[in-house]
């Protein structure tokens, strides 16, 4: 499948299957050249949005068992707490912050 652009020039469709890899400027254009007449112009390109949907899954906190969606594990976040290798898996944000600035006050 190839994506095609007219020259708004000469009509002439222009393949822009490389376009997205080449780069875009932050409003979602880019300049190209017709590859019939030579004429540069303006692309714009439009994304479509994609919607997917999957369960929300929680834990629960190895320290206070709060159930959070927003688990901290070790190799997930940095800077993780020595004092939490032994205290288990999980972690919600309020005790890795405390274990994390405990450690710092070291």
């Amino acid at each position: 499948m190839y994506d095609t652009v007219g020259c708004p020039y000469c009509g002439a469709d222009n393949d822009t299957t490389d376009m997205l890899s080449d780069g875009l400027s932050s409003d979602n254009t880019t300049d190209w050249e017709c590859e019939v007449c030579g004429e540069e112009f303006e692309v714009q390109v439009e994304f479509e949005p994609s919607f997917s949907a999957s369960k929300i899954e929680y834990e629960d906190c190895d320290i206070c068992n709060k159930k959070t969606r927003d688990v901290y594990r070790k190799g997930r976040v940095f800077p993780f707490p020595e004092k939490l290798e032994t205290q288990g898996n999980n972690f919600c944000h309020v005790c890795w912050s405390k274990a994390v600035s405990e450690e710092m006050k070291v």
